[in-house]
């Protein structure tokens, strides 16, 4: 009997006793990248022992000398935990909290990963990198943020003003804070938001979704602009905003975990988001690594939108500068693709209100025609094509488009049928614009008869697909009076009549 009780207390020491590992002694992975891993993803597996509440990861690689850069990530045995690319050198991920960036949850023993992205690496280079990751049996207890739950604002329909591209401390998002420049809290951009008056703000940080626990937890406080998850997927050929989220996606595009974009369509469709490229137009390279769209067959027939303003370039080369998206557009438009247009600011710091380094948030701002102010709603809005973009700041501006032939007619992003020889009324409403503003129409496949171009506002024109086109379309851009553009507007397209 003896021996049996001090077997079970030896049993139950065991089990009280402390985690199988060393605090103080750091697991360190090292290694070395060169150009054959130029634009490629290396994940980099360590063993995770039980009775750990808390990892911290400390960073490091040489070349940047050289212009080498090595993007960060990790993941879990149930996937992805968190991606900051390049801002942070070192992270902490616990059970109830976690640097920003990085999602809170259990710590699971077993098998996890460090996921490098390597966007540039030049000829002839190597470099190092070396992690050090450090376990800890102890976690500081944080109060868990609500769970998400979409939010409906209102249910009336209506024009819904707001900022499809944005950026806080989840991913590269900076700003002065307490007197040091750091990371910027996520509710700095709530703030600005609803200080420009806009609708909605979509969050859209790097390759992450943890900004939905600030979303969940501020949502309250801001009962008159809708906070909408999001993520930029940056890849080495490009970067597009999937807007709506409710979970994670993959980014790693060309290699397992996302060989082609479809699987991404697929995974934003699922979780009920639309995926829009951001500045197609911008070089890509070591100056701006990825920046521009260069992924090759792209299926733009599953695209919902283009961000064709963003602030970056309108502050730098204006809306229709050579790093203008409208091009771009107008391009996949005339190849018989129906994308939105759709703009964003692109703020990375949400305290710059005058745009002093960068625009404010809502500058350009998008006007999505919604049923409901909701995620749903304003995804289902840019779907429709119901949108224009605000490129001038004119809060109170208003541009909408209908076509009528007899007793058929469509609003801007639908679609109106033509008999041969039958012609359309299209009527622009433009309201509140600066005097001396003009209505521009731009047309592919469509004959426009009208006895001036450009029009004064509100303008009204006859229409007509010629004999030998199918289909067609027209939109129009509203320029004050010395040409500069103001609202750019989606198309409204034309097709042939069945038999005719």
């Amino acid at each position: 009997m003896r021996a049996l009780i001090c077997a079970l207390a030896l049993a139950v020491a065991a089990c009280a006793s402390p985690p199988a590992f060393d605090p103080a002694t750091p697991l360190v992975l090292t290694g070395e990248i060169s150009r054959a891993d130029h634009q490629t993803y290396r994940e980099i597996p360590f063993t995770v022992p039980a009775g750990v509440k808390r990892i911290t990861v400390e960073f490091s690689y040489t070349g940047k000398d050289q212009k080498t850069v090595i993007d960060l990530g990790l993941r879990d045995p149930q996937g992805q935990r968190g991606w900051s690319g390049g801002n942070k050198a070192r992270f902490e991920v616990g059970e109830t909290s976690a640097t920003p960036s990085y999602r809170p949850g259990p710590i699971q023993p077993g098998e996890w990963k460090l996921v490098l992205g390597i966007p540039n690496i030049r000829d002839g280079q190597t470099a190092s990198y070396a992690a050090t990751v450090t376990f800890s049996p102890i976690e500081t207890t944080t109060k868990a943020a609500p769970p998400y739950s979409p939010a409906v604002l209102s249910t009336e329909a209506g024009w819904r003003r707001g900022d499809f591209h944005t950026h806080t401390a989840h991913s590269d998002g900076s700003c002065d804070v307490a007197g040091a420049r750091g990371p910027c809290p996520a509710t700095h951009t709530f703030d600005a938001a609803r200080d420009a008056g806009l609708d909605f703000v979509a969050i859209t940080d790097h390759n992450t979704l943890t900004q939905l626990a600030d979303i969940a937890t501020w949502q309250k406080q801001y009962p008159k602009t809708l906070l909408i998850p999001g993520t930029e997927v940056t890849t080495f050929n490009g970067h597009a905003n999937a807007v709506g989220l409710s979970g994670f996606i993959d980014f790693q595009l060309c290699s397992e975990r996302l060989p082609t974009l479809g699987k991404l369509f697929d995974e934003a469709d699922a979780q009920g988001a639309f995926v829009s490229v951001n500045h197609p137009s911008l070089p890509s390279g070591e100056v701006c690594m990825g920046c521009g769209w260069t992924v090759k067959d792209t299926d733009w027939s599953r695209l919902a939108a283009i961000e064709v303003v963003n602030g970056s370039t309108l502050r730098t080369s204006g809306a229709e500068g050579g790093f203008s998206g409208i091009a771009f557009w107008d391009k996949l438009l005339k190849d018989g693709y129906r994308i939105t247009a759709i703009g964003g600011s692109d703020n990375h710091d949400a305290t710059d209100v005058t745009g002093a380094k960068q625009s404010p948030v809502g500058r350009p701002a998008t006007v999505v025609f919604a049923k409901e102010l909701s995620a749903r709603g304003i995804v289902a809005g840019v779907k429709s094509g119901r949108v224009f973009v605000d490129v001038a700041g004119l809060p109170a501006a208003t541009l909408d488009m209908i076509a009528r032939v007899g007793d058929r007619e469509a609003r801007m992003g639908g679609e109106l049928s033509l008999k041969t020889g039958e012609d359309a009324s299209l009527h622009v409403e433009a309201l509140n614009l600066p005097a001396g503003s003009r209505i521009e129409p731009v047309t592919s496949n469509v004959i426009a008869t009208a006895e001036q171009l450009p029009f004064a506002p509100p303008p009204s024109f006859r229409l007509s697909l010629p004999e030998s086109a199918r289909s067609g379309w027209v939109r129009v851009n509203v320029r004050d009076a010395s040409g500069k553009l103001l609202l750019l507007g989606n198309p409204i397209y034309f097709v042939r009549a069945a038999g005719s």
